[in-house]
């Protein structure tokens, strides 16, 4: 079966259009097009209203709303403390910032691993209530395959995920290179062929050797998208605040595959100063910030001895 083919065979939540958007909301056939072609497919994390509508400017084909903004956007110590009607409310807003990317969410710890009735729960209320297109699942252990085969018996688009999954990271022995041993690298790809067995529609491979994932990328028939798993793959995404340099530099590590793309950080500190120190300096606001009022209202005013 044709990549185009199988996707067919998915629904998904309403392509809702807003005033804002010019383009219609990207589908599972647009994602199928580019990979067909061979155009990097592009995919970025988004956490709220804001970064939704970023991602919609710049025309990134995938927005994720990621379980990352449990620690660049709400300051947790890792993804696994997120509740899940925090992760929720930011899947909201960015549905409602971004008309245009295909919109995937992450399926947070600890709101599916129970039962399969468990995941189907969750992801009906980010579908139904978040208003997203698919779901990205951690791991491609015999446990997870028959959830994701149940959700795309339901019609929902299921994205995979291997390598490093942050979820895991205890038991991976942190946040590390994943795949860079005969067995670790022979269990990823069992794993990566047993998740399209089961249906996905991508899968992104996370933190392993370059070589890997384009062996990987070229033994399978759907699109990889990597992050720290070099350049042979169908896509890449990483987390907006890692490449915008959104995060305090003093209190976070980069990791060796982001390349920074800019330092709002930073720039937005000095922004801040700037602002207090024309405060101070009585540089603002001048009379240019305010507004006039109509001749003659302040004399009238003054005779009513208030």
């Amino acid at each position: 079966m044709s990549f185009v083919r199988f996707i067919r065979s998915f629904s998904s939540a309403p392509s809702l259009r807003s005033a804002h958007a010019s383009n219609p909301r990207k589908t599972l056939l647009d994602i199928a097009s580019r990979y067909n072609q061979n155009q990097a497919i592009s995919m970025v994390t988004a956490h709220d209203f804001i970064t939704g509508r970023m991602l919609e400017k710049a025309n990134i084909d995938i927005a994720l709303v990621g379980d990352s903004l449990a620690m660049t956007t709400l300051g947790y110590k890792d993804t696994n403390e997120l509740p899940f009607e925090e992760f929720l409310y930011h899947v909201r807003s960015v549905a409602r910032g971004n008309a245009t990317s295909f919109l995937v969410a992450d399926l947070p710890f600890g709101t599916f691993e129970r039962l399969t009735d468990q995941a189907v729960d969750t992801c009906v209320r980010l579908v139904k209530e978040g208003g997203v297109q698919g779901i990205k699942v951690e791991g491609g252990n015999p446990e997870i395959l028959p959830t994701i085969r149940k959700l795309n018996s339901m019609g929902i688009p299921i994205m995979g995920h291997v390598g490093l999954t942050p979820q895991r990271h205890n038991s991976l022995g942190g946040f590390k290179l994943q795949g860079n041993s005969v067995e670790t690298a022979a269990q990823i790809y069992r794993e990566v062929r047993a998740l399209q067995e089961a249906g996905v529609f991508a899968i992104v491979l996370e933190c392993i050797p370059n070589r890997l994932a384009e062996f990987i990328t070229a033994n399978i028939q759907v699109p990889t998208i990597g992050i720290g798993a070099g350049p042979g793959v169908s896509g890449q995404v990483l987390v907006i605040a890692d490449m915008l340099g959104m995060c305090d530099p003093d209190d976070s590590h980069m990791a060796k595959f982001v390349k920074g793309y800019d330092g709002f950080f930073k720039r937005g500190v000095e922004g801040l100063k700037t602002y207090k120190s024309d405060l101070e300096e009585k540089k603002f606001p001048t009379e240019e910030h305010g507004y006039k009022i109509k001749k003659g209202i302040m004399d009238e005013l003054r005779k009513l001895n208030l």
